[in-house]
């Protein structure tokens, strides 16, 4: 059988943030049981654009691919590649943009869904791009919320933000006066920024605040300040080997002595009762990089759906 291409459109029309909380949580459980593997981001360039890729496996289920995407000053693009786990044989090429905002949310969602205080109802979201929308959607989706509360830099843009938020969800979304405030109010806070540096205050920190920092992937970018971990009391990743490539938000308070990499559980073991919150007062963070077998999870649902309803278009190989 030929593989099979699906364009953006095609993929958005086949997957929800329902299935993408679903298999992210299959496949972090699969790594921590070690049925699922990841190769880490690696990167090359030229003078004008960075290729990415990282890749993932998923014995139990003979899932695995790749991701490759290209950035350059005008933007991002974006494919993954799935196999057949059994014959070797490549099965399906994605355009994954919408993909990739979907997977990314939603270990957001399956970390807020463990890791939060239950009683956790204000979601507060710094960064107001694609990543923060789809952030927001797996939260909601997987906590029970009663409001958000956004922030960016541009009015305007925060604004427009709010109102497309209240628009998706059917709830109220207000736009803040700095990111101080939505750090001071928020049971769970996400930071989805392109910042390099600290983007709010961690001393305004409520007691019992779960974070999900999702915008950096660069050891040289941190979102969180020194005092967020100071006050931490569990900090989980989504794979410890790739964070210490990427994880800018570690090199701080792991040089300082305020984090040990010994110290850090994957979301997995979160996923599989391994490590936990042990009370409503506890401060938890959660720190994602994105992982190849997220992609390729994911990648298979839009595959599969593709198929059962004659989507698609086949590649001569």
């Amino acid at each position: 059988m030929p593989a099979t291409f699906l364009s953006e459109d095609v993929v958005r029309s086949l997957i929800t943030m329902g299935d993408a909380i679903e298999v992210t949580e299959r496949a972090f459980a699969h790594i921590d049981n070690g049925h699922g593997e990841i190769i880490p981001r690696r990167r090359v360039r030229t003078d004008m654009v960075m290729l990415h890729s990282l890749a993932g496996a998923d014995r139990q289920l003979g899932q695995l691919g790749w991701k490759l995407y290209t950035t350059t000053r005008d933007g991002a693009k974006f494919l993954v590649g799935l196999y057949d786990g059994h014959q070797g044989d490549l099965i399906g090429l994605l355009e994954a943009d919408y993909l990739g905002q979907l997977r990314t949310g939603a270990a957001s969602g399956v970390a807020s869904k463990y890791l939060a205080n239950p009683q956790a109802r204000t979601l507060g979201v710094i960064g107001t791009g694609l990543q923060a929308r789809t952030q927001v959607w797996a939260i909601e989706e997987a906590c029970t919320l009663d409001r958000i509360l956004v922030f960016g830099r541009n009015a305007e843009r925060r604004a427009e933000f709010a109102r497309q938020l209240s628009e998706d969800l059917d709830m109220e979304v207000l736009p803040a006066e700095s990111a101080d405030a939505v750090a001071e109010q928020a049971d769970i806070l996400v930071t989805a920024t392109t910042s390099k540096t600290p983007v709010f205050d961690g001393k305004l920190l409520k007691e019992g605040v779960h974070i999900n920092a999702v915008g950096s992937n660069f050891l040289r970018k941190s979102e969180l300040d020194i005092e967020t971990f100071r006050v931490a009391d569990l900090v989980v990743c989504d794979s410890r080997e790739q964070c210490r490539l990427e994880a800018g938000d570690f090199v701080e308070p792991i040089q300082q002595g305020l984090l040990s990499w010994d110290d850090i559980p994957e979301l997995g073991e979160v996923v599989n009762g391994r490590a936990q919150r042990e009370n409503a007062d506890q401060i938890t963070i959660f720190k994602s990089v994105g992982l190849g077998l997220q992609d390729v999870a994911l990648g298979m649902v839009a595959l599969e759906r593709a198929r059962e309803t004659g989507q698609g278009q086949p590649l001569p190989f």
